[in-house]
């Protein structure tokens, strides 16, 4: 019986794990993601050195090129912080304000930010993995927010 109560605990852990994984969606789908994210108002600030910034534009992906990206890093270090996230008071990275005023600390699934904004999530249908490569490593958009 022991042995049983394991291996199902070790199923379900390892069912968890494969659920919490980001899947990867088709190009189109994930640019039409990004410009839904936009539109309902959503913005990740974030930092070209920060390792949990980076994981989230690789779950992104494509939609990266649509998605309302505020760079917080000064010149790419550490060092300073730009006004723009001084303004809108963001000081840990990533952070996601939506378009009702909502925060999100950290990484969010490609679910969360659906379930905050209502948009669809990017079809898995025909899938192919989100080319890392063109991913780059700085954010592939900086926006200045204007000062309110």
């Amino acid at each position: 019986m022991h042995r049983f109560l394991i291996s199902c605990a070790i199923a379900a852990a390892a069912a968890v794990v494969a659920l919490a994984q980001p899947r990867a969606a088709s190009a189109a789908s994930l640019q039409d993601f990004g410009r839904c994210l936009a539109r309902q108002g959503a913005t990740f600030y974030g930092a070209s050195w920060c390792p949990h910034c980076q994981s989230q534009r690789e779950m992104l992906g494509d939609a990266m090129s649509s998605v309302r990206y505020v760079e917080c890093s000064v010149d790419g270090g550490r060092g300073g912080t730009a006004p723009a996230c001084s303004s809108a008071g963001v000081d840990s990275y990533p952070t996601w304000v939506f378009g009702d005023g909502t925060r999100a600390s950290g990484a969010q699934s490609l679910g969360r930010l659906a379930a905050k904004t209502g948009c669809a999530l990017p079809s898995e249908g025909k899938t192919k993995p989100a080319d890392r490569a063109a991913v780059p490593r700085r954010g592939p958009k900086i926006m200045e927010v204007p000062q309110q």
